[in-house]
């Protein structure tokens, strides 16, 4: 039985590792998923794209400190 060679590039290999980080520890929420990969893998994430993940990432927190009291 072989196994299916990886056709990923070393950018989008490492850019899935680094999202993948980043939404484990909460600092970019899930649903940025596909995009973060996208950007990162391409080098195009800029200051307002990080901004933007990480606002988003906080108000998904405090939503849900918010549901928990």
């Amino acid at each position: 039985m072989s196994q299916t060679p990886d056709v990923r590039t070393p950018n989008e290999r490492l850019a899935e590792t680094i999202a993948a980080s980043l939404i484990n520890a909460g600092l970019v929420p899930s649903n940025r998923l596909d995009e973060l990969k996208r950007k990162l893998a391409n080098g195009t994430a800029k200051a307002e794209d990080w901004c933007h993940w990480i606002e988003s990432a906080q108000r998904n927190t405090r939503r849900k400190e918010q549901d928990d009291e």
